[in-house]
């Protein structure tokens, strides 16, 4: 078990650093597209429009290159009549209170204005040129947002993997000579999805990866049924938290919310998986049963001190 959370923590920190080197390498570039502005704004604009979108990872790396972006397009005589990329800019540094940048692209701003003022709606070669500027950084931004999306997804869910791997084995470990048959066909269920999963992993069989990527929607789609059985499984191997917070007055449905929050998710993530708008007043009612006040430590960080008080 100790290994496997070292291997976890070294995951998740490599996933850091080379976000970091991510971020290095687009800093360099446009330092250097800043640099040569002024004196080679040519070799800036290729530099901008040639730089690899996916290491503009932050909000900030897409501020900071849609606002030298607008300035080299000026520079070397490119007229754009739409404001959507300035506006990547405008808009970030505006939210953040950046009041130099924020001025500079409000006279990026005020560039296009005038430019699209005085284009004749005849010159179509020119709208033409234009758009297809704009188009072509908008769909790459848009693709990035897509990619940066999915890897988000496949980060959390090899983490919620591990997380879950550890819980289940954690669990067979822990329970007792002759445990409850419920929560035990809730753990052979996991653990057969579970291998399933790993076997895909290291085989090439791209049949094999499909099936164990359904097993894992199918275990997942009944949100309700996934809410409970989680709950039968805690309230197997941790007897003592599930009956303080029956104490406390929680019905069934909110003791499985506060087992997805002990394992580690947050108000939002379990929002968005048991799609229920009303989950911050679920969070709220579940908050005043506990006897915790919007002052208090977060409902999650509360749960699993409380757990860890238990195991003690």
């Amino acid at each position: 078990m100790r290994h496997l959370k070292n291997y976890i923590s070294g995951l998740i920190l490599a996933i850091c650093i080379c976000s970091c080197f991510h971020t290095s390498d687009a800093d360099r570039v446009l330092d250097m597209a800043e640099n040569n502005l002024a004196t080679a704004p040519d070799s800036a604009f290729v530099a901008l429009d040639s730089l690899d979108r996916n290491l503009l990872n932050t909000r900030e790396l897409q501020a900071r290159h849609a606002l030298l972006y607008s300035q080299a397009l000026e520079k070397v005589g490119i007229e754009v009549y739409n404001d959507s990329i300035i506006h990547i800019a405008l808009d970030y540094y505006s939210s953040i209170g950046d009041s130099e940048n924020a001025q500079k692209a409000r006279e990026c701003l005020e560039q296009i204005t005038e430019n699209a003022s005085m284009v004749a709606p005849s010159d179509t070669l020119k709208i033409q040129n234009s758009r297809i500027i704009e188009e072509r950084y908008m769909d790459k931004m848009t693709l990035i947002e897509k990619e940066n999306r999915i890897r988000e997804m496949i980060i959390l869910s090899l983490v919620l993997l591990f997380i879950l791997a550890l819980i289940i084995r954690y669990v067979v470990l822990k329970l007792k000579s002759r445990p409850n048959e419920q929560a035990m066909a809730v753990i052979r269920q996991r653990l057969s999805v579970l291998d399933k999963v790993l076997a895909s992993r290291i085989s090439s069989d791209e049949k094999l990866y499909r099936t164990s990527e359904e097993e894992i929607e199918v275990l997942m789609a009944d949100r309700e049924e996934f809410l409970c059985s989680t709950k039968i499984v805690f309230e197997e191997n941790h007897p003592k938290f599930i009956a303080i917070l029956k104490e406390k007055g929680l019905t069934e449905w909110e003791i499985g919310y506060c087992c997805l929050y002990t394992l580690g998710l947050k108000g939002k993530d379990i929002g968005e998986y048991i799609q229920k708008k009303r989950h911050y007043i679920i969070s709220h009612e579940i908050r005043h049963k506990l006897g915790l006040t919007e002052h208090d430590t977060n409902i999650g960080i509360y749960l699993r001190n409380l757990l860890l008080e238990q195991e003690r």
